[in-house]
């Protein structure tokens, strides 16, 4: 199906195209290019699955701004000195698809800098990341069976390590075990796949947070509730809405380990306002962590599946689960 365009948005998107160059917009349509970054001195890198990470040129300040600002434009967002970070994604249109898009201006960074992250062009299933050595055939029955018993799963990792494919093939497992299942799928920018008959994806904007998304979605009769990533104090709203009559959630949350991820969601939750953190609320409501790792220039390794058991003595006990 092809896309018209407006006119005032061809010229926007045109002009974006040349700020852009031949370089990024080349990159873009390299399957095993995972992100562009142009740093504050201007470098230009590139991270790709087989090359690592490799330097590719470099952009003056006024290209840097013209891409930014073109973002902004496009999207409707304003970047100023009052405004200096902006988060977005790129149009559909030629060699850009909806890629994440992420820049910074003076005065928080000494020069206009900006992260392109690509979106997945494939959705890899249990299969792939077992065929490919990134998770086994034991912690793929672990993930299908914590699917299958609509377990609250927290996926973690470090940034680029591969989290939300996982959690991409863990959603193509919940639609394989109940294609009638209603999903709600929520995040700032969208990255999640979802192919099932019955769902809603909803995004964040500048006036609607991903805390009043989650209270929306609680009134919408999910089976799931599917969240991109937490990272504020909307992480006691997941747990609340896990907790409460709609399991079998999956969330990704910034963190290198199964410990890490558990305090990341309590120094989250704080947030709110609680006077102490929720332990008993998390301990009833994560059922499952699933730690992702890198491997060198590749994504997406299983590294560890620990259930959640309880809070006592002043941690929590885990069990290994694969």
């Amino acid at each position: 199906m092809s896309i018209e365009y407006t006119e005032s948005q061809l010229r926007l998107y045109e002009k974006l195209c040349r700020d852009l160059g031949n370089t990024i917009l080349q990159s873009l349509e390299v399957t095993d290019i995972n992100e562009i970054m142009v740093n504050p001195d201007g470098k230009m890198w590139i991270d790709s699955s087989k090359e690592g990470l490799v330097q590719a040129g470099e952009l003056l300040p006024q290209q840097v701004y013209s891409i930014i600002y073109g973002v902004a434009g496009i999207r409707d967002f304003v970047v100023s000195q009052h405004h200096p970070r902006l988060e977005a994604d790129l149009p559909c249109y030629k060699a850009m698809k909806n890629e994440r898009f992420t820049a910074q201006i003076p005065p928080i960074v000494s020069g206009p800098s900006f992260t392109i992250r690509k979106r997945s062009e494939s959705i890899f299933k249990m299969e792939d990341y077992i065929q490919t050595g990134r998770m086994s055939k034991r912690q793929a029955d672990v993930l299908r069976d914590l699917i299958k018993e609509r377990k609250n799963i927290l996926v973690c990792g470090g940034p680029g390590s591969g989290k939300t494919t996982v959690t991409n093939a863990l959603i193509i497992e919940a639609i394989n075990y109940d294609k009638t299942q209603r999903f709600l799928i929520l995040e700032d920018l969208p990255e999640l796949q979802c192919k099932a008959l019955n769902v809603v994806a909803m995004l964040t904007t500048n006036d609607v947070s991903m805390t009043a998304l989650l209270r929306s979605a609680m009134r919408m009769r999910p089976d799931r509730i599917l969240i991109g990533e937490v990272r504020g104090k909307e992480a006691l709203d997941m747990l609340k809405a896990w907790n409460t009559g709609c399991p079998g959630g999956i969330c990704t949350v910034h963190a290198n380990g199964a410990e890490e991820a558990i305090q990341r969601i309590l120094d989250l939750s704080m947030e709110s306002g609680l006077i102490a953190p929720p332990l008993q609320l998390l301990s009833q409501t994560i059922d499952a962590v699933v730690s992702v790792t890198r491997q060198g220039n590749q994504k997406g390794f299983i590294h560890e599946i620990l259930s959640l058991k309880r809070y006592q003595n002043g941690k929590f006990d885990f069990e290994k689960l694969d």
